[in-house]
């Protein structure tokens, strides 16, 4: 356990021992992920939280399309990259984030003839 500001928090086993859990017992590392990450958010504001897990459930449905641990990794370096492509944009230019491109088309309803 490691101890950061008056805050009890797990410690993150070594490399090795991550590696062996990777091979040999996937759903333990899991559980340890999972766990370790529901830690972090606990300790966050209560305003971030929400913001927290959610990001979490969308890594979380990142992680179940893979095929695969190299796949798994490939996937989360796109979205990390999609995510650092948004924040340079915030940072750069943050009026491009709530600019609207979209056409607007109203709904019109189809004339039905009358029977006779």
């Amino acid at each position: 356990m490691t101890r950061i500001e008056g805050v009890t928090m797990q410690t993150l086993p070594s490399f090795d021992e991550l590696k062996a859990m990777a091979e040999n017992a996937p759903h333990e590392l899991e559980a340890l992920r999972n766990s370790m990450s529901e830690e972090i958010i606990e300790q966050s504001s209560q305003a971030m939280q929400p913001r927290l897990r959610a990001q979490m459930n969308h890594i979380n449905h990142v992680i179940a399309r893979g095929k695969n641990p190299n796949h798994i990794n490939i996937l989360l370096m796109a979205e990390l990259q999609q995510q650092l492509k948004r924040f340079a944009l915030a940072l750069n230019d943050p009026q491009a984030l709530t600019e609207h491109t979209a056409e607007v088309k109203a709904f019109t309803r189809p004339v039905h003839q009358a029977e006779s």
